[in-house]
């Protein structure tokens, strides 16, 4: 019984061993068993440390720990700023959206933190979805200020109206600043490229010494000679003499020569193609506007990656080296000749458009523009112009209702439009005239519409517009007036007849003067004695 109550009495010690805080037990792990577990984790886990040194796991995971060889326990996370957005930034993300893009997005949602925390989020769903991108290597080199300007052409298949749509994105880059231009095209024909290519120079106030591209078929129809020296289209190379500028063809697959250009591409499609829709192509350019230059910290207001200055600010100190532009623009458009059926309507790519009764049955000249198209008279000047239609539009016929205002009248015309809603249609801009001439003339106003509307057939809608905006500064709202101001400032080339006007509103206007044939007495090559009334000449025995 002794022996068995000394054995309880020495026993409490080697008990209170295991059961000790971690704390004073830190010390019992020789120094040399600590360096060889740190050894050890670069090899295995700590499972296997733990058998090799004959401790357990806690120890191990505890030494390990206090060497920093484990990142510290994570604590429980509170509410995010993030977490009301975490499932559209999943969704944005599977699209390929930036960062910058998604930040501006769920900002205009109510999000109100800040970029960092949204970086990293982004990278850490990168991660899971496996969307890291590829890295190659590029060659980089800069130019001077005004010393060059990439151009190309890139294609997208986009939602247009609810139905994806082809767009031809043209893109502009002033290499030196890193300003950006870029407009959507239906097609990438010669015209078309020329027409954005001055829409471009004058977007910049000028152009480059060297304007860089690729072997684009408007513009570069072969290489010849050993070198593969270029031969340039005529009409393109007419275009950059007429600019002053040096065209550059890169060579046969050699896509780094314009990369800064295919770069900006990149950015328009992550940044504002991407899971973008838009209600027609008009809709497409005004919000791309915006993108560029109306929106902060993107596209010309972001601080550039490479120069880490602001693109519209480099700007202003690069325009003083640009080429000026010549007073005229290049002529850019496709001209043809098309032929007006007897019911006053043209074709023009696929859709019949209405012009003004005066062309039916003649052959007359059209412009063909990227976006629009004009009719020209006999005398050269433009009766009609106007945008494409829509696709969904395409193939109708299109009726304005003042194309068939002059000419004779019939009692009744059912389901149609007013002739001054019609007239404000074709002419929006004339909207205070036409409301002073409907208080002017009052009943009158159809006649004069009708006589106004002839005059613009005549002089063509640029000097029809300019005489009407003039008669308006002298208040002066009829048709009579804006006749004298054309007939004075923009005569006509040659003595071709007007169309006649119908109806009473010849009488009304006073164009027809009371009948008289003394203005024709001269054509008798005679004179007439004063008292008889009779030719003078002895062998005109009947006074004739």
């Amino acid at each position: 019984m002794n022996q068995n109550h000394e054995q309880s009495e020495s026993s409490p010690e080697p008990k209170q061993t295991p059961a000790a805080k971690p704390g004073p037990a830190r010390t019992d792990v020789p120094k040399e068993t600590q360096q060889e577990i740190v050894r050890l984790h670069a090899y295995y886990g700590t499972r296997e440390i733990a058998l090799r040194v004959g401790w357990s796991r806690k120890i191990v995971r505890r030494i390990l720990s206090e060497q920093g060889c484990l990142p510290p326990p994570q604590k429980t996370r509170g509410s995010s700023k993030l977490d009301p957005f975490l499932e559209t930034i999943v969704q944005k993300v599977k699209k390929g959206l930036t960062v910058t893009r998604i930040l501006r997005e769920i900002s205009e949602q109510g999000y109100s933190g800040g970029r960092s925390i949204l970086s990293e989020h982004v990278r850490t769903v990168q991660d899971q979805l496996a969307l890291q991108p590829h890295k190659s290597v590029k060659r980089r080199f800069e130019t001077a200020p005004g010393e060059e300007m990439q151009i190309d052409w890139s294609p997208y298949r986009i939602p247009i109206a609810g139905k994806l749509t082809t767009v031809h994105l043209l893109g502009a880059l002033l290499c030196a600043s890193r300003k950006l231009w870029v407009h959507a095209y239906r097609n990438e024909r010669q015209s078309t490229l020329l027409e954005g290519l001055a829409s471009a120079f004058e977007y910049f106030h000028g152009c480059c010494l060297r304007l860089v591209i690729d072997n684009m078929a408007t513009a570069v129809l072969a290489h010849y000679g050993p070198g593969g020296k270029p031969l340039w289209h005529p009409r393109f190379l007419d275009f950059a003499r007429h600019y002053g500028l040096d065209p550059f063809a890169c060579a046969v697959r050699d896509p780094d020569r314009k990369g800064k250009k295919e770069k900006s591409f990149r950015l328009v499609w992550d940044d504002f193609l991407k899971g973008s829709e838009f209600h027609s192509l008009d809709e497409l350019n005004e919000r791309l506007a915006v993108w560029l230059d109306d929106t902060k910290e993107v596209a010309n207001q972001r601080i550039h990656g490479t120069t880490r200055l602001v693109p519209n600010q480099q700007w202003f100190s690069e325009q003083e080296f640009l080429i000026q532009l010549p007073d005229k623009r290049f002529p850019v458009c496709e001209q043809s000749v098309r032929v007006v059926d007897q019911d006053s309507t043209i074709s023009i790519a696929a859709t019949r458009y209405t012009v003004p009764s005066s062309a039916a049955g003649r052959s007359v000249a059209v412009h063909l523009f990227a976006e629009h198209f004009e009719v020209l008279n006999a005398h050269h000047r433009v009766i009609f112009s106007r945008r494409y239609v829509a696709e969904s539009e395409k193939g109708k016929l299109i009726i304005d209702p003042t194309h068939y205002a002059t000419m004779k009248r019939r009692k009744s015309t059912p389901g149609g439009d007013r002739l001054d809603q019609a007239f404000l249609l074709r002419f929006p801009a004339l909207a205070p005239f036409l409301h002073g001439l409907q208080l002017r003339m009052n009943r009158l106003t159809p006649i004069h519409i009708r006589s106004l509307l002839r005059l613009a057939e005549a002089y063509g809608e640029q000097a029809f517009s300019a005489a009407v905006a003039r008669a308006q500064e002298y208040r002066r709202f009829d048709a009579h007036a804006v006749e004298r101001i054309l007939e004075g400032d923009y005569p006509l080339l040659d003595d071709a007849p007007l169309a006649p006007l119908g109806g009473i509103g010849p009488v009304v206007l006073g164009e027809v003067e009371p009948g008289s044939l003394d203005d024709y007495s001269d054509l008798d090559g005679t004179s007439e004695s004063p008292e008889t009334g009779h030719s003078d000449d002895p062998e005109d025995p009947h006074g004739t």
